[in-house]
């Protein structure tokens, strides 16, 4: 269950991070963090390969002109980098954190982008833990960005830290220019994990526009008012609750706490 909600967290966010990221100065290919190769072909395929990245098309050649001028240069970290993201652009995440790995390392700490891409790449193969470890780097070295609180926060689904997790997205949401559906949606089930129901509701409410259809908001959401009617003696609130988890469609993949209270209160 833990596996599945953040996968859903997680792709939501980083799918956002990635739209926006595309247009920054370094993925538009106007810089490097490492010398390049000063050679007519090497000027000639970098380009052309950062081009096929932005288009998302022809990832394979494109992966072929980063391996090429990785074995021209093998200290050319942003060759290393292109050459994972065309890889993870192709759903091949394993082979990618490779690369990923290799940029972040040659970068020697130069790198947002080296170290959250590796980061949660790193998410999706359930590598949480060395995740972890690159979010707490992008608190050090960039501790400007909200990306690395927003990923400890996310980190802490799984780990089980859930106060820590709570701290560090308090930080990113005050980072963060926008109000942004996806760390409330975090925030009220990281609330909700903190048995913080009453206070969670609001952050629910605030990110019901992009995520009220979703499995996981509809079955936390529904624990979370259950908890509070139960307090509060409100049996509207606990009816709405039992609503609320009725329309999960896949309840075998609820947590299995919220699972329980709700289907042993039907029998």
């Amino acid at each position: 269950m833990k596996r599945i909600l953040i996968f859903i967290i997680f792709i939501s966010t980083f799918s956002n991070i990635s739209s926006q990221a595309i247009y920054s100065d370094y993925l538009a290919g106007n810089r490097t963090y490492c010398p390049k190769p000063t050679d007519e072909r090497s000027l000639k395929i970098y380009n052309l390969g950062i081009e096929c990245v932005q288009r998302n098309q022809r990832l394979d050649a494109a992966f072929a002109f980063f391996a090429e001028m990785i074995e021209k240069d093998n200290s050319f970290c942003d060759a290393y980098f292109w050459a994972g993201y065309t890889l993870r652009l192709s759903n091949k995440n394993k082979e990618a954190v490779i690369f990923f790995d290799a940029a972040d390392s040659l970068a020697q700490n130069k790198s947002i982008e080296f170290k959250q891409n590796l980061a949660t790449t790193c998410m999706i193969l359930g590598l949480d833990k060395y995740a972890r470890e690159k979010y707490e780097e992008l608190v050090k070295y960039f501790p400007y960005s909200p990306e690395g609180y927003y990923g400890i926060a996310l980190t802490s689904t799984t780990i089980g830290d859930v106060e820590y997790g709570l701290e560090n997205l308090n930080i990113a949401e005050t980072k963060y220019k926008t109000l942004n559906e996806d760390v409330q949606f975090l925030k009220a089930i990281l609330l909700t994990l903190n048995g913080k129901h009453q206070e969670s509701l609001r952050y629910y409410d605030s990110s019901s526009t992009k995520f009220a259809r979703n499995d996981n908001f509809k079955s936390h959401y529904a624990f979370s008012l259950y908890q509070v009617g139960l307090l509060n003696n409100k049996k509207k609130l606990l009816k709405t609750a039992r609503e609320y988890y009725s329309n999960v469609v896949y309840k075998n993949q609820v947590r299995e706490e919220i699972r329980v209270l709700f289907e042993e209160k039907n029998e």
